[in-house]
């Protein structure tokens, strides 16, 4: 997991940086809750940039500690489920290898922090469901709030764990839980009044049977991408360059996976009262989060908000689940063999051919390249901030919007929605007497209408920074 924790950062990282290195704190809060992720990461990560610095390295640290601290917690719920110490070290070692769990114990986002409480809620709530004593009780209403204020995702799973509270009747949590919902629905409340509740409008957040496909694919191997299946999921884009392989580690997941729990539905009569528990409320977490994620992305709703990797907190219990269903089978050693070299190979594409931003070498290379009497345009203005990030030299910045003409970047950076485009200041033409550098595209003639004496160059993935010629748009790449 500490391997290839120095990579550069993506742009979503980069807002992330962006959020947590404002001062004072009350700023930083402030400005974080513009974003659909709510600010208790951006918190973390705020004193982590202040008192060591915005190295990959260092920031990418709280999301190891959270990945790095997820087995252990696997091992004590499968113990507390009453499997047996071989059993939970299986869900352990799967639960180290997993490629999504890796993958995003190396990000600078909130998923892992959101899987890591979202698994320990439900670990707390299976202990609460056998002893509802007070400690118990308040530990799993604390883990839930932090769980909703982690990522918006989390709240699908709260609403999850309401349901075998009922079943189980146990009315002492189902008090402690319906307090907790109370005071997260009133913050919510509280931020939609106040004009801070803010909800995703990108245009791939709707759900599709590739969303689906996407989702069982990534159950079942980890990060790798069937894109001819899937089309574009927001998340883990690793791959082999051979299709075929692709595919051949997806059907052997599956098959896998389907025989593991195909046998635990042959064995069911063999478990124990609180196992079955154990395996109900897993499975109600499992099918109840991905179903409503699914919903939540369709025309069911005024806004689709479908995220696979929201859902990162259900690849914990997928695995705990399955090694539960084989706990019984004389092939588990076998099974659970596979899913690790299945987790093997998909971690092989991203730790040898994966890069998060194949732009910053280009980004970097600004540095050495520019003066103050440059200007670096970036088009769209949301990849100012990887501007911000990756290039501290003395050239002027600015940012375009196709629908709006020029940004004000600067009103935009101290603004407290940063990244909110509806927030958008509109700025005045720039000039600037040196090169004129585009990161991202040039999509529109307005944008280089005031550059015609300029050497204009445009951000190319092979070449870097390429000559772009201004008496025509025709061809160019984004």
């Amino acid at each position: 997991m500490l391997f290839h924790l120095n990579g550069p950062l993506y742009y979503d990282e980069v807002c992330s940086w962006a959020f947590a290195r404002r001062t004072p704190f009350v700023n930083m809060w402030m400005a974080a809750l513009s974003d659909p992720t709510p600010p208790l990461y951006y918190a973390l990560l705020h004193f982590v940039v202040n008192y060591w610095g915005d190295s990959p390295i260092i920031m990418r640290l709280p999301s190891v500690f959270f990945g790095t601290l997820m087995p252990p917690v696997m091992y004590w719920i499968m113990r507390s489920g009453s499997f047996s110490k071989k059993d939970s070290l299986c869900a352990m070692l799967l639960g180290a290898v997993s490629s999504m769990l890796v993958y995003y114990s190396q990000e600078i986002r909130a998923y892992i922090q959101l899987a890591f409480f979202g698994l320990l809620s439900v670990g707390l709530l299976l202990r609460c469901l056998r002893h509802p004593i007070l400690i118990n009780n308040l530990l799993y209403g604390i883990t839930l709030f932090i769980v909703s204020y982690t990522h918006r995702y989390g709240l699908i799973l709260v609403g999850a764990q309401l349901i075998p509270l009922i079943l189980y009747k146990r009315w002492n949590t189902l008090l402690v839980y319906g307090a907790t919902a109370f005071l997260i629905l009133m913050l919510i409340v509280l931020q939609i009044l106040q004009g801070n509740f803010y909800l995703s409008d990108a245009i791939d957040r709707v759900t599709s049977s590739g969303a689906v496909i996407a989702l069982i694919n990534m159950l079942n191997v980890g990060t790798i991408e069937l894109r001819s299946l899937t089309g574009y999921q927001p998340g883990p884009l690793v791959s082999y360059p051979h299709a075929y392989v692709n595919y051949a580690l997806s059907m052997t997941g599956l098959v896998v996976f389907l025989m593991i729990f195909l046998a635990g539905i042959s064995k069911r009569k063999e478990y124990t009262p609180v196992q079955k528990q154990f395996i109900s409320v897993l499975a109600l977490c499992i099918i109840v989060s991905s179903a409503v994620a699914l919903v939540a992305g369709s025309p069911l709703v005024p806004r689709p908000q479908w995220l696979l990797r929201g859902l990162l907190y259900i690849w914990p219990l997928y695995y705990m689940l399955a090694v539960a269903s084989c706990s019984n089978v004389r092939l588990k050693t076998c099974l659970m063999t596979l899913i690790v070299l299945i987790n093997g190979f998909s971690l092989y594409p991203y730790y040898t051919l994966y890069t998060r931003c194949a732009a910053a070498p280009a980004l970097e290379r600004l540095n050495n390249i520019t003066t103050a009497n440059d200007l670096i345009v970036a088009n769209p203005w949301y990849y100012y901030g990887a501007i911000d990030y990756y290039y501290r030299g003395a050239a002027q910045k600015a940012g375009y919007e196709k629908a709006l003409g020029w940004i004000d970047i600067e009103k935009l950076r101290a603004s407290n929605k940063p990244f909110v485009p509806q927030q958008l200041p509109r700025g005045n033409p720039p000039h600037a007497d040196g090169d004129v550098y585009f990161f991202g595209c040039i999509n529109d003639p307005g944008c280089v209408k005031p550059f015609t004496h300029n050497r204009i160059l445009l951000y190319n993935e092979a070449t870097l920074w390429e000559l772009f010629d201004t008496k025509t748009l025709h061809g160019v790449s984004k």
